[in-house]
């Protein structure tokens, strides 16, 4: 998905909402992607980069309402061309008025790394560049 950056261009990650019998709320996750511009990134904007996801993600889901989702940024090997440490989830805290998301850079928490691991399994978390892969080809 792609939404007009705070800080001007277009930018773009991979967007994908996480509904698991095991987990008490849905996720979104918002995964960074090395073809979106490094001072575009996710995390210095992730209000509108929720709200741009949400407008793909609602049409698929009428009766789900995005404050009742959690929120995450998702980093890693895919994130960037250069060599990164291992995948990351920050919990980000928003609010929605009806039309968009809003929160700050404060409502932002990165999960310990056995946090994430975990996670990632129980949703069931395709690997991005699968994800990617299978976008691409339709």
């Amino acid at each position: 998905m792609t939404w007009r950056h705070a800080l001007g261009g277009e930018a773009a990650c991979l967007g994908r909402l996480i509904v698991s019998l095991t987990a008490p709320t849905a996720a979104v996750v918002l995964s960074e992607i090395a073809q979106n511009p490094d001072a575009l990134g996710i995390s210095g904007d992730f209000p509108a980069a929720a709200t741009a996801a949400w407008a793909v993600l609602a049409p698929h889901h009428p009766n789900f309402s995005p404050a009742e989702a959690s929120w995450y940024a998702h980093h890693g090997p895919f994130s960037s061309y250069d060599p990164t440490g291992p995948e990351t989830l920050t919990q980000v805290t928003l609010t929605y008025d009806g039309a968009r998301f809003h929160g700050g850079l404060s409502g932002h928490r990165l999960l310990p790394e056995q946090q994430t691991r975990q996670l990632i399994e129980t949703w069931q978390l395709e690997p991005v560049h699968v994800a990617l892969d299978r976008l691409e080809r339709l």
